[in-house]
């Protein structure tokens, strides 16, 4: 057997980030254009530009983070309905070190992600397999767009979150059968 054939429950899952204009699920689009749509000629919104109104179409797949002292920590401040569905649990409140401590996998693959977004300031989409494990887990694929806030253009104060958990990676599917399954 290969070295990197190992059966796919011990096999480390590595997602690579891609542009937002990539974003294939209906969910993730209407959060992206949204938060593109409040940009205006900033690189990135401010946290108190977001209101419920726009965000209703996709209010449910997303997470609002807040950055504390400048990346030591991360908060949840909002978290939709399917996210807390999808980790089985209401984590509003809860830090990333505490998930680190009680997940330290997943906790880990959180703060890569929230770094990344926060440190570069850029707008990203994370897509592949699902990188936890949970009990009775049917969807096994996930589509992130991680989209930063902050009151000026250097400094990220809050993250939005917009995900979905699917059973099938749809986005490896040629156009051509894309069509046919929409028919």
């Amino acid at each position: 057997m290969p070295q990197n054939a190992l059966p796919s429950p011990q096999r480390e899952i590595v997602a690579t980030p891609t542009s937002v204009d990539d974003a294939k699920t209906a969910y993730v689009k209407s959060g992206v254009n949204y938060w593109r749509s409040l940009c205006g000629a900033r690189r990135f919104p401010a946290r108190a530009d977001l209101t419920l109104r726009g965000m209703a179409g996709f209010l449910p797949s997303c997470v609002i983070v807040g950055v504390i002292d400048h990346g030591a920590d991360y908060e949840y401040r909002y978290v939709g309905e399917v996210q807390r569905q999808a980790f089985k649990t209401y984590f509003k409140g809860i830090r990333v070190t505490a998930i680190e401590a009680a997940a330290p996998r997943l906790g880990a693959i959180l703060r890569a992600a929230y770094d990344r977004a926060r440190s570069t300031g850029m707008p990203f989409i994370m897509r592949g397999p699902i990188d936890h494990d949970l009990p009775g887990e049917v969807f096994h694929y996930h589509e992130t767009a991680f989209l930063p806030l902050g009151v000026d253009d250097n400094n990220v104060d809050h993250l939005l979150i917009v995900g979905v958990q699917i059973p099938e990676p749809f986005w490896e599917l040629s156009e051509e059968k894309l069509k046919a399954l929409a028919k």
